[in-house]
């Protein structure tokens, strides 16, 4: 029998409306298998709305009285939604070839995401997105990779460019792996937003290495918007691009070579395109 693909992402204290885009985009880009969406913190309304939506939701706790769904967790979401993902794939992972998750709040999927990884990822098994530059020329990023780590391991990875951990995409049993990690190496660090230089460490070591795409903006899988095209950054950070900028011709983001991405990330970065998006999936 053929597997199905998933997609799932993870939310707390949204209303749909901010989630409409990445849930609309999902639902209009051609994709045909499961959607899940794991709530944290939100009113029996907006789960209700994801729900008709056509995705499954995992919920927690329910509170009737004030018509919330609620789950109070020290972990912010960002880490703890790994978690999640791990626990419903390690009983699932064999009904399915592949799994995508992504952010939600600053997501789109201009098409649809398991076609670009049954055209690219070759012998692969883990796709990751490049954000073209280099984490000792983002700011954030560098100060993110000290603060998470420490001086020893900062010094090994500064000069390494940076993949995001929001657009990630492969065969089921390695995605259910790679989210296992991803948490277990993030709890007890010194700071609370660390899943993305945890991400990074453990793709560019093996045993991960071997197996990852390492995905340039150019080959079409997720523009990262907030290093390559934010209005208010590029003048710092266009100097040590990696590679050329994306191209907005009016209604999609394409790649330097003209190709429409598959993933549009921090699209609301660029005034003109979340515009549009927004009344697009309004």
């Amino acid at each position: 029998m053929e597997k199905k693909s998933l997609i799932i992402g993870a939310m707390t204290n949204y209303d749909f409306d901010k989630v409409a885009p990445w849930i609309k985009s999902v639902n209009e880009c051609g994709f045909e298998g499961d959607k899940t969406m794991i709530v944290f913190n939100a009113s029996f309304d907006t789960v209700q709305k994801i729900s008709d939506s056509g995705f499954n939701v995992i919920v927690f706790d329910q509170d009737d009285e004030s018509q919330m769904f609620r789950h109070e967790t020290p972990a912010p979401i960002h880490i703890e939604r790994f978690f999640h993902i791990y626990n419903l794939l390690k009983d699932t992972w064999q009904d399915y070839d592949y799994v995508v998750t992504t952010d939600v709040k600053d997501v789109i999927f201009q098409k649809n995401p398991i076609d670009w990884l049954k055209a690219n990822l070759g012998d692969k098994k883990l796709v990751a997105g490049s954000e073209a530059l280099k984490y000792k020329d983002e700011s954030w990023g560098d100060e993110n990779l000290m603060q998470t780590y420490g001086p020893y391991v900062y010094s090994i990875f500064k000069e390494n460019e940076i993949y995001n951990v929001g657009t990630l995409g492969g065969t089921a049993e390695y995605m259910k792996d790679l989210a296992f990690n991803i948490f277990f190496n993030s709890v007890s660090r010194p700071i609370r937003i660390v899943d993305q230089a945890v991400f990074n460490v453990l793709i560019q070591t093996q045993p991960f290495k071997d197996v990852i795409k390492f995905a340039k903006q150019s080959d079409g899988w997720a523009c990262q918007a907030g290093t390559v095209a934010d209005p208010s950054k590029m003048d710092t950070f266009r100097p040590n691009l990696l590679e050329a900028e994306p191209i907005w011709n009016g209604e999609k983001v394409l790649t330097s070579n003209s190709e429409e991405f598959t993933i549009v990330h921090q699209y609301d970065r660029v005034p003109e395109w979340r515009a549009f998006i927004e009344a697009k999936y309004k």
